[in-house]
């Protein structure tokens, strides 16, 4: 008997083991596949923070940039990584960029829009990363200043199409007590250190105070926040910008560029007439293939009207002060335009000697600003203003009418009292797919797309050629 139950206990001793024995290899197996999947899904976060680290830092570089590169080809974005493009992080992590310039790609948005390929490694696991972003450039704004949008512009009755821009304050006011005709602005962004001020209701973040009658339309859109009413954009370096257009006429000229000295100039299609003074002899100048002019004057005002559109994209920059002497039709986008008018001093309304009973040139030469007029190019003074000579004159207040883009570091004075003129802005739409030539990008960067593990993945074949 002692026998059968020492036999009955080892086996049930037996029995036990083996029981423990499996609970074992499937506690351990369980434990096992738990951490291969810890470790996976870790490997995963850290692969898809290492590409949007990638991201981060291709757009820094883009920032840096003042244009693509030429060949319009894809580049690698190359730091301290090993000759492959792989830049190495912490924790055994790398990732790999590539720039796509999108030269193919049309419609708002798609001047200079760029592809940012990124992929994150960590261990064998990777994350990828796609995204579509563009620059800002000088031309697309309807409005860009540096030092603030004074009190008395937008106002009733104002109306902007286009983005607007300001790293410093920007004030709104409006008289009626409801929305009927408040000011209007499609896209309006300032800076941390400039901010939105409305009359009657102080600084707010808001298109519409408490308290205050000032309802920035359109308000339903501006509610939405971002990108159209933003709060604490990126400031835009107007230092900068000043210092690209210096650097262009300092320095030795493309080819497409051609350097003259005139005190006044006429745009007539696929020609330029200029005269060094008004007893100087007229001079013609072809367009065809030129794309830049760079013009002279010792400090006087350089003064540009048109005849006729230019027949393809044309920049004048002046060293110093450029007048519009008269009504300018640089064309829009696909249509001869668009025309860029740079000045490193201040863009000028002369007094027309018909209000102010001086001598003018004769025939086509001859100031023509006694009434209002349409400027149809983009303006651009980075280190100055839009102004009128005279801000009373033209006796009765007359429409000076900006069909393009309007770049001022300072908002000028064009009107005093009942005399002078009221600005207008229209923004050109095409210039969100086309800008002067020779126009720099911002440093700002807007991105319009963003795909983590896009399904397309045959952009980030590693081992092609780039190039």
């Amino acid at each position: 008997m002692r026998k059968q139950q020492r036999g009955s206990a080892l086996a049930m001793v037996v029995g036990v083991a083996a029981v423990l024995f499996a609970l074992t290899g499937v506690v351990y197996t369980y434990f096992q596949m738990n951490a291969r999947a810890t470790l996976f899904e870790m490997n995963r976060i850290r692969a898809a923070e290492a590409a949007e680290a990638g991201v981060a830092l291709a757009l820094h570089h883009l920032s840096s940039m003042e244009s693509l590169p030429e060949d319009g080809k894809p580049f690698l974005l190359q730091l301290e990584g090993d000759s492959s493009g792989w830049t190495g992080l912490s924790d055994h992590t790398r990732f790999y960029v590539v720039i796509d310039p999108l030269s193919a790609m049309s419609g708002s948005g798609s001047n200079g829009a760029v592809e940012i390929r990124s992929r994150g490694l960590t261990g064998d696991v990777t994350r990828d990363i796609k995204l579509r972003a563009a620059p800002a450039y000088p031309s697309s704004y309807a409005l860009l200043t540096d030092n603030g949008i004074s009190d008395g512009y937008f106002i009733d009755g104002r109306v902007v199409n286009g983005p607007v821009h300001s790293n410093g304050v920007i004030h709104f006011s409006s008289y009626s007590p409801d929305s009927t005709d408040d000011p209007y602005a499609l896209m309006i962004s300032t800076t941390a250190g400039g901010g939105f001020s409305f009359a009657g209701g102080g600084y707010c973040d808001e298109p519409h105070p408490i308290g205050s009658s000032v309802w920035v339309q359109p308000y339903a859109m501006h509610r939405q926040g971002s990108p159209y009413w933003q709060v604490s954009a990126p400031e835009i370096d107007f230092v900068r910008m000043t210092e690209h257009f210096r650097g262009i006429v300092s320095g030795s000229l493309p080819s497409d560029a051609v350097h003259i000295t005139a005190e006044r100039i006429l745009i007539n299609g696929e020609r330029l007439l200029y005269k060094e003074d008004e007893n100087a002899s007229e001079s013609t100048m072809s367009l065809a293939g030129v794309n830049l002019i760079v013009v002279q004057n010792g400090f006087s005002p350089a003064m540009v009207k048109s005849i006729r559109r230019p027949n393809h994209p044309l920049t004048i920059i002046a060293r110093y002060d450029l007048a519009i002497g008269g009504q300018i039709d640089g064309g829009v986008v696909g249509s001869g335009g668009p025309l860029g008018l740079v000045a490193l001093g201040d863009i000028v309304i002369p007094v027309d000697p018909d209000e102010s009973g001086g001598e003018d040139w004769s025939g086509l030469w001859k100031i023509e600003t006694d009434r209002g007029f349409l400027v149809r190019a983009c303006l651009v003074a980075p280190s100055g203003s839009l102004r009128a000579q005279t801000p009373f004159l033209p006796d009765q207040q007359s429409r000076l009418a900006v069909t393009g883009s309007l770049v001022e570091r300072s908002m000028g004075r064009l009107s005093s009292g009942s005399g002078g003129y009221e600005l207008g802005n229209t923004w050109d739409q095409g210039l969100g797919s086309v800008h002067p030539p020779y126009f720099p990008m911002l440093g700002r960067w807007n991105v319009y797309s963003w795909m983590m593990d896009p399904p397309e993945r045959e952009g980030f074949e590693i081992d092609d050629d780039v190039y």
